[in-house]
């Protein structure tokens, strides 16, 4: 559903924007949008596989963290195994 009219408009639905919209949607003070030109969220945390199989990472997005709200934050929006590649 596409609305006309939004408190807040995120724009991009890299790691940025969608960590936005999840806070907005926590808050649930504001009604807001996101909107994105690629077809899938990720922006430039992303890997691009070849058709010969090759892994490409698009953006530096290793991910090391202490932080114990950004780690469940990762697991909510990744909850499978395979949709992480670990190396």
């Amino acid at each position: 559903m596409i609305r006309n009219n939004v408190d807040v408009l995120v724009i991009g639905a890299g790691p940025t924007g969608l960590g936005a919209a999840k806070r907005l949607q926590l808050v649930k003070s504001a009604s807001w949008l996101i909107i994105d030109s690629n077809e899938l969220p990720g922006g430039l945390a992303s890997t691009d596989i070849t058709p010969e199989g090759f892994l490409f990472d698009v953006g530096g997005h290793v991910i090391f963290s202490h932080y114990k709200y950004f780690d469940d934050c990762l697991n909510e929006a990744l909850p499978k195994a395979e949709d992480w590649y670990e190396h």
